[in-house]
């Protein structure tokens, strides 16, 4: 792997110049979607929230916000009741750092116009894709990194989704996610929020076969997750849907062909073992069996390789389409996925 990558090193500005002026999204034609209308509906919970000054207003607001109360407060099962729920709420209001954390919000997050305008974009394309996709309201929160039970970084409720903004404040916070390894909490940040969002999303369409536990089922299901993140989110940089630096991005895309023979050559494709999936697919710092150089979650990015080939070999096959098929072996067959091997 050591000269994979002295092989790297002696191309690497001519490809970076390369991909910069030829990647995939700019070939890929992108759909007019102008005349899509959708509507968008942001509620800034965490402003709601902190603007209640005791008890009673917190009685009185879950009183006439049910669906909040029900699904995302009392969600988690940690409350028996309101009068427990309410006692919860209250001491979250009345914590400094929770205080903190909505005043970071406040000012990275502004007024939210920015991700509101990039969710109605994506939300366009989605429609154009699924005619009957009805657009989820964007509920945004602080949930003090949901050590009162209730929150995370994003949930999706059905017809509301919940985004926790103390999540993706980035670096110049006052607090950080806490135990996160720093792989991990490089994606937290303001750039990630509407394209993890999306990803989260994708899962109400991504069909997946669970009886198939291999490490290519995982590849494909991935694959398709950011195929569909390239689909509605067209001008997103890779780097963000794959959550590679550019210089990882140039350096799989160089070595692909070797990266897939290691694959090949290790008989990984069919592997069903938990442990398999776990170093080729799940977050890593790195993947230390290929290099160490190699960064994490290779199998992911592998997997959008493959599926991107399958969708190019086959234009007939549209996204839904795609979505909608569980079967990892014949996505991987009818891809004809070849990459380049380099000496």
């Amino acid at each position: 792997m050591r000269n994979m990558y002295s092989h790297f090193l002696v191309g690497v500005l001519l490809l970076l110049t390369f991909i910069s002026c030829n990647n995939d999204t700019e070939k890929k034609e992108v759909p007019d979607v102008s005349n899509i209308e959708v509507n968008v509906e942001v509620r800034r919970l965490e402003q709601e929230i902190f603007a209640l000054k005791s008890k009673d207003e917190i009685v009185k607001y879950l009183i006439e916000n049910p669906e909040i109360e029900q699904k995302y407060f009392l969600q988690a099962g940690l409350y028996p009741s309101r009068t427990y729920l309410v006692d919860a709420l209250w001491d979250f209001r009345q914590k400094v750092e929770n205080d903190t954390l909505k005043l970071d919000a406040d000012r990275i997050f502004g007024d939210f116009e920015k991700q509101k305008k990039e969710f109605e974009q994506a939300f366009k394309y989605i429609k154009y894709h699924f005619p009957d996709f009805v657009p989820p309201k964007i509920y945004t929160s602080v949930s003090g990194f949901a050590n009162w039970g209730f929150g995370g970084d994003v949930i999706d409720f059905g017809d509301f989704i919940v985004i926790g903004l103390d999540y993706f404040e980035g670096e110049t916070a006052t607090y950080r996610v806490p135990e996160v390894p720093n792989y991990i909490l490089k994606r937290y940040s303001p750039d990630y929020l509407v394209p993890f969002t999306i990803q989260i999303l994708s899962n109400r369409f991504n069909k997946v076969n669970a009886n198939d536990r291999t490490v290519l089922s995982h590849m494909i299901a991935w694959g398709k997750a950011y195929e569909f993140v390239d689909e509605v989110l067209p001008y997103v940089p890779d780097t963000i849907k794959v959550a590679y630096t550019e210089q990882q991005l140039v350096e799989v895309n160089y070595n692909e062909g070797y990266i897939w023979s290691h694959f090949v050559e290790n008989e990984l494709l069919y592997k069903s073992e938990r442990m398999a999936v776990k170093r080729y697919v799940d977050d890593r710092p790195t993947t230390s069996e290929i290099s160490g150089e190699s960064p994490g979650r290779i199998g992911r990015w592998l997997g959008w390789r493959i599926v991107s080939s399958y969708m190019k070999a086959n234009p007939e096959v549209t996204l839904p389409k795609l979505m909608a098929d569980d079967n990892a072996n014949k996505i991987l067959r009818q891809s004809k996925y070849k990459p380049l091997s380099r000496k």
